[in-house]
């Protein structure tokens, strides 16, 4: 009995899966961000070595970079220029994250002594603090600032801890079955956004601590590092190991991912963390080509 029939349509159903993966990935590709620039530095002693975070004034308006391999902090205008590179009388041992509480200081995190520090700006003086949470210590990882209280992430345990200005325990974020804990988060509409990289999950939670709702990232992330939170709603979640970018509604729906590995204007190396400011751009942290990049509709 001939079997030509039957090639004929292994043939059929295989050009119709290359064809129909052609045009999702042609439809995933089509994304509204386009670059618009470089948080820069001019001069090549200025260049950044390692930037880990990135903190947005926006009463300021201004960018403030930790530059975490040259132990200091940058700032910027909105136009990406760079105004003043502050080192706090090179007292800052492997700066991390920071967020700034007001005119007077802010917080920081040391990795270099495991501290959260507090920088007191007029006299540039770093006062190191060691935390704990229920006798046991915290090792520093991301922080955020809301409604005066001052949000960590313990690399240690992956939790993440609400402390007041008096470094005060308030309340703990975590899981039951999220044993490996988060590696980022964010504060959007007083709700905390938490990212579990094990599990390829985004926890929700309201600011007591209380787990709201769980979105499943599923198989568009391979080692999702960072989210961020459009004003829409809508869920990016960088992936360090793709180099992209993977877009989710407000439902967790997947729509599209953008961006890929390269050195080039727009490219990704070894990014780390990605954040909106209040202008409309999305910011990218990219430590492995030691630059900030904005992205623009």
């Amino acid at each position: 009995m001939s079997n030509k029939p039957a090639c004929w349509i292994l043939k059929t159903v295989l050009m119709f899966t290359l064809v129909l993966g052609y045009y999702n990935e042609r439809a995933e590709a089509a994304s509204p961000w386009l670059w618009d620039r470089v948080l820069k530095q001019d001069l090549v002693q200025d260049a950044m070595r390692m930037p880990t975070s990135l903190y947005i004034d926006a009463d300021k308006e201004l960018y403030y970079i930790v530059d975490s391999g040259r132990n200091r902090l940058l700032s910027f205008n909105r136009k990406g220029e760079l105004l003043n590179i502050f080192n706090a009388g090179k007292a800052l041992s492997i700066p991390f994250d920071m967020v700034k509480i007001n005119e007077k200081g802010l917080w920081i995190v040391e990795k270099g002594r495991n501290s959260l520090s507090y920088i007191a700006l007029k006299e540039k003086k770093v006062t190191p603090n060691t935390l704990m949470y229920k006798g046991e210590l915290v090792y520093p990882d991301r922080i955020e600032a809301d409604s005066g209280l001052l949000y960590v992430l313990n690399k240690a345990t992956g939790n993440i801890i609400s402390y007041s200005n008096k470094l005060e325990a308030v309340n703990r974020f975590s899981c039951s079955d999220c044993p490996w804990g988060f590696v980022d988060f964010k504060i959007h509409e007083q709700k905390l956004w938490a990212l579990d990289q094990a599990n390829k999950t985004i926890r929700c939670f309201n600011l007591d601590g209380k787990l709201i709702k769980t979105f499943e990232l599923g198989s568009s992330v391979n080692f999702p590092v960072s989210l961020a939170i459009e004003p829409t709603g809508f869920i990016y979640v960088l992936d360090r190991q793709k180099r992209n970018i993977a877009v989710y509604d407000r439902n967790g729906t997947f729509k599209y991912r953008f961006l890929e590995k390269g050195i080039a204007r727009g490219q990704l190396y070894f990014p780390s963390e990605i954040r909106f400011d209040p202008w409309g751009g999305l910011c990218m942290v990219d430590e492995g080509n030691a630059r900030v990049e904005i992205f623009k509709r």
